[in-house]
């Protein structure tokens, strides 16, 4: 160490909690720094890519019926039960006024799409999860 920061530790050994408190305050204003805890994070692993097998592709969905026009009310209402999504009129009434809503879950991607498209047709917004 040089005599110049032997000096600097023999004189903070002298001074009080509240002193030094008071130094590490102006010290982060002047230098514009933080005394916080710094936490380090350990590196992320490299990977071989090679080994790596490529995500299966999703099969299965559920439809959500996000949002749709609401003059075509009743036309939705018919669709959807004509899909054979809900058993009652009521309760398809109730999924339809508590938007977005899965109407159907677990449906293969061809199906899904059908369905899709169709809602989309009369206007609906509808997306697959």
């Amino acid at each position: 160490m040089s005599i110049k920061t032997d000096e600097i530790l023999e004189r903070l050994k002298s001074i009080t909690m509240l002193e030094a408190t008071e130094l590490v305050k102006q010290i982060e204003d002047c230098f514009q720094v933080s005394a916080d805890k710094i936490t380090v994070v350990n590196p992320i692993p490299i990977v071989d890519k090679n080994k790596i097998d490529p995500p299966e592709a999703k099969t299965i969905f559920d439809i959500v019926l996000e949002e749709f026009p609401a003059n075509k009310k009743i036309s939705f209402i018919k669709e959807i039960r004509s899909l054979s999504l809900f058993g009652s009129l009521q309760e398809t009434k109730k999924v339809i006024d508590n938007l977005p809503q899965v109407i159907k879950s677990n449906v293969n991607i061809q199906d899904a799409e059908q369905m899709k498209q169709k809602l989309e047709e009369l206007g609906a917004t509808v997306s697959l999860k």
